[in-house]
């Protein structure tokens, strides 16, 4: 009975690899997902590609990553697929979607970026080993 469900030719989620689902459609875990996911919904629903084309250059992404430590978070390779998908066909700017996944990935480390800040004038003991 939800009335969240995207309404426009909704395309086929179940050939969609490892995409995070339950019964009632897609879930996500962070805002920036949901942002990532929609944005490549329209850029489907806009005719910019197939998604069959989607599909599998989703999974070029997954496969590359499987050899990949630590593993990218899944819906950066959303965006990184459809990055090569668009500017692959000319057809994006790719400025517009570099923008939009620098703002997701700032979205997505903002609760994490306590180790970044205050640790440029005293080292934590590098280089300082008393044996």
């Amino acid at each position: 009975m939800s009335e969240l469900k995207a309404c426009v030719g909704q395309p086929d989620f179940s050939a969609t690899p490892g995409i995070p689902k339950d019964e009632d459609g897609v879930v996500f875990a962070a805002p920036w997902e949901a942002k990532a996911f929609a944005l490549v919904i329209q850029l489907h629903q806009e005719g910019r590609f197939a998604w069959q084309e989607w599909v599998d250059a989703l999974s070029g992404e997954i496969a590359a990553d499987a050899t990949r430590h630590p593993h990218t978070p899944y819906y950066e390779l959303w965006l990184a697929a459809a990055e090569k998908l668009t500017s692959g066909k000319g057809l994006v700017s790719t400025e517009g979607l570099q923008a939009t996944r620098t703002a997701l990935r700032n979205a997505q480390h903002q609760h994490d970026d306590h180790d970044h800040d205050h640790d440029h004038d005293h080292d934590h003991g590098h280089g300082h080993h008393h044996h």
